[in-house]
Order: C-alpha cells, then structure tokens, then sequence
C-alpha cells in the first residue's frame, strides 16, 4: 500500500497533461467561446448554433497558410457559400495584431467570413499545435471535420456544402506551398514558434508542462525522502527485536 499510494497521486497528476492539449474529435461538441471580430460584431459557440461554420486557424507568417487562405477564399465563393447560414472565422494565432489584420485583408474574404486576430487562448483551448489547422462545424455544434495542413480547398467547401445540403461544386487544380519545413514531411502544416511573435501559443503549454515536471520531481523527493525514513524505521526495529 505506501508503494502503491504514490505510483497513484503521480499517475493522477500527470494524466490529464497528456490531454490538456487534445483536439476535439469528429462527432464532439465544439469547445465554447464567445470573442469579439475585427469586423466589430462577436462570435460565439451560441450565437452559431443552427448555422455551419469553419474554424481556420492561421498565423500570418506561415507560409502555408499564405497559399492556403487565399485559395480557399476563392473556392468559397466559387462554391456559393456566401449564404447567411453558414460562416468561416479565421483565428489568427501568434502574430502581430497589424499584421494579421493586413494578411486577412489581402485575401479578399467572401463577406461572411470574420477575423478574430488574436486567437492565442482559443487555439489553446482547441488544441491546436500547427498552422493551418481547420475544423468544421455542423449545425447542431459538433465537429464535422478536422484538416490539418495545407489541403486542397474543394476539401473543406465539399464537407460545408453536404452539411448545408448543397451540391459541391468542381474547382480547378490546387498547388501545395512551394516552401515546406524540413521537419513536417508531407502534412503541409507549420508548427508556431519564434517567429512575429511566435512564442504565443507555445507559452501557455510551456508553462503546464513545467509546472507537470516540476510536481513530479517534487512528489519523487518526497516519496525518496519518506521511504528511506520508513525503511530506516524498519530496520531499527528488526535490530532491535534481535537484541
């Protein structure tokens, strides 16, 4: 029992590290927010309900997501979605206000799409650990697709016209990003880090993760601690039944 009580409290205490993180999966409830748009109006997971909507989130200094958003801004409206029921929200995480601002507006959004420019807390609270990451939205709330990477765009607008009952429309070829981290392979994505202010996403799981490490060599000096006590005791005792 005092071997095991301790293996417990550590597994108890770094369990829900491992999920602080997690995005949600397809069929979840989408996690809440409510956050004002730099186009003066607020979104939230309430006020979207009974509407489909697509979370993009992005960085202004990726490089996919400089191919990416523009290409998807062109089949959203080639696709007709510019519809009341239905809405994309780019999340710009890591990135200067003025600058995400100037990025979002060079790509000539369709009308019913909204910037939130800085994301930081939200990308953490979904879980996002690159850029692009994009989730749909059905109508009732709930994760219908998640994409991460630069994809072609047909992808995403196909997923929101069969959830609006709509017949997806063709679209012409798509070319992946030219440039791709070496460290990333084939997803296309780019993890946020110390560029134009990259460290913001990082930050909040840096500090976690230490905190996590930090109780644990705690919690194992005290467990050291108290049974080298207890196994001294012990033997203290069995020397002296022997006298």
């Amino acid at each position: 029992m005092m071997r095991t009580l301790p293996i417990a409290l550590l597994i108890l205490l770094t369990f829900p590290l491992l999920f602080a993180f997690a995005l949600p999966q397809e069929g979840e409830e989408a996690p809440y927010f409510n956050v004002p748009t730099y186009e003066g109006d607020r979104v939230s997971t309430e006020k979207l309900k009974g509407k489909v909507y697509v979370l993009v989130f992005a960085a202004e200094w990726c490089p996919h997501c400089r191919e990416e958003l523009p290409a998807l801004s062109k089949a959203w409206k080639d696709a007709s979605l510019e519809r009341d029921d239905v809405m994309c929200i780019v999340m710009m995480v890591s990135s200067p206000q003025d600058k995400a601002i100037k990025f979002y507006e060079s790509l000539d959004p369709p009308s019913n799409w909204r910037l939130v420019p800085d994301a930081n807390y939200i990308a953490e609270k979904y879980g996002v650990r690159a850029v692009p990451t994009m989730l749909v939205i059905d109508q009732e709330g709930k994760v219908a697709s998640i994409v991460r990477g630069a994809v072609p765009p047909q992808q995403i607008t196909d997923v929101v016209s069969e959830l609006l009952g709509a017949t997806p429309q063709p679209q012409g070829n798509y070319t992946s990003p030219a440039t791709e981290p070496g460290s990333t392979g084939k997803t296309g994505s780019t993890t946020p880090s110390g560029e134009a202010g990259g460290s913001g996403l990082k930050l909040g799981h840096m500090i976690l993760i230490g905190l996590g490490v930090a109780l644990v060599v705690v919690f194992g000096a005290w467990y050291y601690k108290t049974l080298k006590k207890f196994e001294t005791t012990k033997k203290k005792k069995k020397s002296k039944g022997k006298k």
